[in-house]
């Protein structure tokens, strides 16, 4: 059964457009009282508008057919059925909102007429001036095909919209003067179409294509305009066009907060430990399995998470972003799985989509995944497992097809053996798991991350900077990076800023945490300045030997042994 989603509660904007469709139309709520009447059905049907609302429509129109049709609560589609000797084609929409259902439209469409209009054309032989009169009198739109899809007559109206006169219009095919006409088709097939959009001159009109059948025979095809007066058609067309350019805009925006945005090309490096991780990805990238990405804050986990999308199968699906350690405990479950009308105090009243649900067909990435709490874990494994969600105070669950990529900076096997981390999680969610090295093991890879942040930066900064000075580089190279590419990438960003007129970062511009230099405007003793030059010297060898004493001692060309007695004199840290 198909189930429509419009709500009884938002239907006042549906109004206007109802009264002016053609077809008579009711809708009733689930006891079968009048909710809606439009103005052709109060005239077909001979009830006021206004009085009928509110009281039965089996008392109003007392039919045996309409009451089973209404008491099935199913959909009808195209149903003959005679109501106080008119034929009528009738079609039952039940209304849903959600699982619940509010009500039934009910659509009639009036081939009274048309059976009438037949007969005559069989008992008069002036039968034709009478139809040609009616046709050219018409409120609406109207033209009639022969079954060899020859124009034999339209209505004033139609002509006057198409900009056509008679002589351009009477023993043409159809074709040829209606632009994207579907009444051949109609003819061929035998079935009728309404309320169909068609767009005729750039604008668009809505109508419906009634095949003539004499005998079991096609024998033509009236079309007609649904509307009452031909000039609401460019009236509608705005309309329309209006809620199309908004859908693309509300399509535009989505994609663009659910896309992802780097690539493989993104991840800046050569190193040994970042060639292995760009492996995996690549690797990884051609399955549904769920990824763990796992490494410090700082050093790219996001990027990784975006390129394993974009190198995927669902690259056109939607990539959905959730920082669980950045969304409040209480509102975590409601973010993720989203909540139905009234669900809770403060509740949208429409209700809410989750970001399971956002992410359906594409990947969610699920960041600080250790600093989710444990009441989530369990409906996160429940997702992994069924996959399926529920939202809350909903009654149903809607299956998704979603691939998770976790990432922390948590030792999850710590959390496990200490009860903050559900085990079965961690094995479903550990089934590919990319491990990414801290900045300070990465080697050269330092230097080419700084290039590329120095270009990036030099455009947003509008500054000229080539790159940096060789002694630059060695500081940074031996520096340690607890904040990684994110503390790198500030240190940049803060060179650029004071350097003075050369277009290369130098020593000087970095900050004294790298280059160890500390200033003072209080005088020393000259044996002070000496022993703090000399520490200094020694926390630079160091560096620059990667911690190795030996080398150390070589830089500083002083023997092992002295070195380790002013490392122990100084105090530094081995």
């Amino acid at each position: 059964m198909m189930k429509e989603s419009l709500s009884l509660s938002n239907f006042n904007e549906m109004k206007i457009i109802l009264d002016n469709i053609f077809n008579e139309i009711i809708i009733v709520d689930n006891s079968n009282k009048i909710f809606f009447i439009n103005e052709s059905a109060s005239i077909l049907f001979g009830l006021d508008c206004k009085s009928s609302l509110g009281k039965d429509i089996n008392k109003l129109i007392q039919d045996s057919e309409l009451s089973y049709f209404l008491s099935t609560k199913k959909e009808e589609v195209k149903k003959p059925i005679v109501i106080n000797e008119l034929s009528l084609i009738l079609n039952v929409i039940p209304i849903y909102n959600g699982e619940n259902l509010e009500g039934t439209i009910l659509i009639f469409n009036n081939i009274t007429n048309y059976n009438e209009l037949l007969h005559k054309l069989d008992e008069e032989k002036n039968s034709s001036e009478i139809l040609n009169t009616v046709i050219e009198t018409a409120y609406d739109g109207m033209v009639i095909i022969d079954k060899n899809g020859i124009i034999t007559m339209m209505s004033k109206a139609y002509k006057d919209f198409l900009g056509i006169k008679s002589e351009d219009v009477i023993g043409k095919h159809v074709t040829e003067v209606i632009e994207n006409t579907r009444m051949p088709i109609v003819l061929e097939t035998g079935k009728e179409e309404v309320a169909q959009l068609h767009r005729i001159k750039g604008n668009y009109m809505i109508a419906s294509r009634i095949p003539i059948i004499k005998n079991g025979e096609v024998i033509g095809v009236v079309g007609k305009v649904l509307f009452r007066n031909v000039k609401e058609l460019n009236s509608l067309y705005k309309k329309i066009s209006a809620i199309e350019k908004e859908l693309a805009n509300y399509k535009s925006r989505f994609k663009e907060f659910n896309t992802a945005s780097y690539s493989l090309e993104n991840i800046i490096g050569e190193s040994e430990a970042i060639c292995s991780a760009k492996a995996i990805v690549k690797k990884a990238a051609h399955t549904s399995s769920n990824v763990l990405i796992l490494g410090e804050s700082g050093t790219g986990k996001e990027i990784f998470a975006h390129a394993i999308h974009s190198e995927s199968s669902r690259y056109e699906g939607p990539f959905v972003k959730v920082n669980c350690a950045a969304i409040p405990s209480d509102l975590l479950e409601s973010e993720l799985f989203g909540y139905e009308a009234g669900a809770f105090t403060g509740a949208r009243k429409e209700g809410k989509i989750g970001k399971f649900e956002i992410a359906n067909e594409g990947t969610i990435f699920l960041d600080e995944i250790g600093d989710m709490p444990l009441h989530m874990q369990v409906k996160l494994l429940r997702v992994i497992q069924e996959r399926e969600v529920e939202k809350i105070g909903g009654v149903a669950t809607r299956k998704i097809n979603i691939r998770i990529i976790a990432a922390t900076n948590r030792n999850l096997e710590r959390l496990v053996s200490e009860g903050k981390f559900r085990e079965d999680l961690y094995y479903r969610l550990n089934v590919v798991t990319i491990e990414i090295p801290p900045l300070r093991e990465r080697g050269n890879d330092i230097i080419l991350i700084s290039n590329h942040l120095i270009k990036k930066l030099s455009v947003s900064l509008d500054k000229k900077v080539k790159g940096m000075t060789k002694e630059a580089e060695q500081y940074l190279k031996t520096y340690e990076w607890k904040g990684n590419v994110r503390e790198l990438e500030n240190m940049l960003e803060r060179a650029i800023n004071i350097m003075g007129d050369s277009d290369v970062i130098g020593v000087d511009d970095l900050p004294k945490e790298i280059t160890g230099k500390k200033t003072s405007i209080i005088p020393k003793k000259l044996q002070d300045i000496l022993e703090e030059s000399e520490k200094n010297a020694i926390i630079l060898a160091l560096r620059a030997a990667d911690g190795n004493k030996t080398k150390a001692a070589k830089i500083l060309d002083i023997g092992r042994t002295s070195l380790y007695e002013k490392i122990e004199k100084y105090k530094i840290e081995k």
